[in-house]
C-alpha cells in the first residue's frame, strides 16, 4: 500500500494502519476516513507520511530509479562507489546499503 507524504494527503483517503506520533501515542486509528480535522492533527504533530488504502485519488508510488535514464543511474553508482574505500560486492549488507543510497540519490535527482 502506498505511503503518502502528509502534504499530499486528501480528505476521503483511508488510513491503512494506526497513525502514531514519535512517542507512539495514537493519533488516528486504522481504517479512519481522513477529514480536514485529521489532516490538521497530522500537521500539528509533524507526521511526515501516512500509509493509506490504495484506491481512487491515491497516487501510485513512482519508482525514482525507473524515471532516470540508465546512463544517469550508472553515473550515480560510479559516483557513490568512488566515495567508499575497498567496496565489497560480496557482502549482502553492503550491497543493500549501496542500493538504498543509489535510490536516494535517484529520488533527489528526479525531484520525488
Amino acid at each position: 500500500m502506498p505511503h503518502i507524504k502528509a502534504e499530499q494527503l486528501q480528505e476521503g483517503m483511508v488510513a491503512l494502519g494506526d497513525v502514531k506520533n514519535i512517542d507512539q501515542m495514537l493519533l488516528i486509528p486504522a481504517g479512519t476516513v481522513l477529514t480536514a480535522r485529521h489532516l490538521n492533527i497530522l500537521r500539528a504533530w509533524g507526521v511526515s507520511e501516512v500509509e493509506v488504502v490504495a484506491g481512487e485519488g491515491v497516487p501510485e508510488p513512482v519508482d525514482p530509479m525507473a524515471t532516470l535514464p540508465p546512463e544517469v543511474l550508472a553515473q550515480l553508482g560510479e559516483d557513490l562507489r568512488a566515495r567508499f574505500f575497498d567496496w565489497d560486492d560480496a557482502n549482502l549488507a553492503s550491497v543493500e546499503v549501496f542500493r538504498l543510497m543509489v535510490q536516494r540519490q535517484a529520488r533527489r535527482q528526479s525531484g520525488a
